[in-house]
């Protein structure tokens, strides 16, 4: 347990020093204020940080499947009838990653000094989203933490599972495109100069398509620099484009008018809204809350801005389906659903209906469009090593054909 060297002040005036063992600095702190001493400093024994050993763990990070784990883990701990401060140190002995060890640590540090789980959560928001940490603030309110435990790892699989099927469907396209992109590279960087050597001994007439590939295979070989500067130049320049709030929404209109991937990327984000917004209001996360939540974990500006007019027009009095269909951004169906779920009380049920025929939905597209990348670049790249080929062999022809 890490030592931590305070300087505090007595009631009386007097300013004493010494060494406490804590998870955190929070706990000393609290430690501290429970002795009725103010504290003036604490600071962790050992030196500064480049004179702390340094270990292989740091590059450790926490994965979705980690979080998943330990979010199932609680709500199994909990359900068994075990104390929240016990579950966390059970967890603490038997995590693996050393990164989110030490994140439950400084649970159970907060936790065992008086704050709730929410609170503690809160103070690790590169780990917990503001979903996971409202979601489990619901939860302690309704006293019902466990099962909202349960919701969040079932949540938090889903999202998983989705990203891992995207992940494996497009991992045979990419390594296509690596693969091509590699042997069209050393055609052009190692064969044909070897070939356009023989040519040019043999004082050969060279055709135009030749003469292109012969010049495009200098540039390669000679101004490669060029090509990888431009691109690094044109990834910076689209990464602050997009970093920008009217780039960002540019660009997202755009992805929505691009055939067949608009409708994966609609249906994706339709999912994500209901399934996100159904689990909160089922926790009983408030409506304004939940908007803002939803706006958030939303990727394509474009369905986050009918969100915030959404929540807007709410405080006005309205309802959820009432704008939600402004624009054309949500399908009549989706709307007329939310429409029906507000107007019988079952809104929360609805999204969830929503939610499961959405996400088919876009695992079918998903396989939709993957199935028309693959002869796409199969097409692609019989193309250029085509191209490559025949500016190749035909001077060899027609040498041959003059000495015949």
């Amino acid at each position: 347990m890490p030592k931590f060297n305070y300087r505090a002040k007595k009631t009386s005036g007097e300013v004493i020093e010494g060494v406490l063992e804590a998870d955190n600095r929070k706990l000393v702190i609290n430690r501290l204020q429970s002795m009725r001493y103010f504290p003036l400093s604490v600071v962790e024994a050992g030196g500064s940080g480049l004179q702390r050993e340094i270990s292989l763990k740091v590059f450790e990070r926490i994965r979705t499947r980690d979080l998943a784990n330990f979010t199932r883990q609680v709500s199994d701990l909990l359900r068994s009838g075990l104390p929240l401060s016990r579950c966390l140190n059970v967890l603490v002995e038997q995590t693996k990653n050393e990164k989110l060890r030490e994140v439950i640590r400084s649970l159970r540090s907060s936790v065992s000094g008086g704050s709730t789980l929410a609170e503690a959560l809160g103070q690790h928001p590169k780990v917990f989203s503001e979903l996971y940490v409202n979601m489990v603030h619901a939860g302690e309110v309704s006293g019902s933490l466990d099962a909202v435990m349960e919701r969040l790892a079932d949540f938090t699989e889903s999202e998983l599972e989705t990203r891992n099927k995207i992940i494996s469907a497009m991992a045979y396209p990419a390594i296509m495109i690596t693969v091509g992109i590699a042997v069209v590279i050393v055609l052009l960087t190692f064969v044909i100069p070897r070939f356009t050597l023989m040519f040019e001994e043999m004082d050969q007439q060279l055709p135009a398509i030749t003469l292109l590939l012969v010049g495009i295979s200098n540039f390669l070989k000679f101004y490669w620099w060029v090509l990888l500067g431009g691109a690094f130049l044109l990834g910076f320049l689209y990464r602050r484009y997009n970093a920008t709030p009217e780039g960002r929404l540019q660009v997202d209109t755009f992805k929505l008018k691009i055939p067949v991937v608009s409708d994966f990327l609609r249906k994706r984000e339709i999912a994500k809204f209901a399934r996100t917004m159904g689990t909160l209001l089922a926790n009983g996360v408030p409506i304004l809350k939940t908007l803002e939540i939803v706006e958030a974990v939303m990727s394509n500006k474009v369905l986050a801005q009918q969100i915030v007019n959404v929540r807007e027009n709410i405080r006005e009095g309205e309802k959820v389906s009432d704008r939600l269909g402004e624009g054309g951004v949500f399908p009549p169906m989706v709307v007329n659903m939310v429409a029906i779920g507000e107007e019988t009380g079952s809104l929360e049920q609805t999204l969830e209906r929503i939610a499961r025929a959405y996400e088919g939905d876009t695992e079918r597209a998903m396989r939709s469009l993957t199935t028309m990348i693959e002869p796409l670049l199969i097409l692609l790249m019989g193309g250029v090593v085509g191209f490559i080929v025949i500016a190749m062999i035909l001077p060899i022809f027609m040498l041959s054909t003059s000495l015949g």
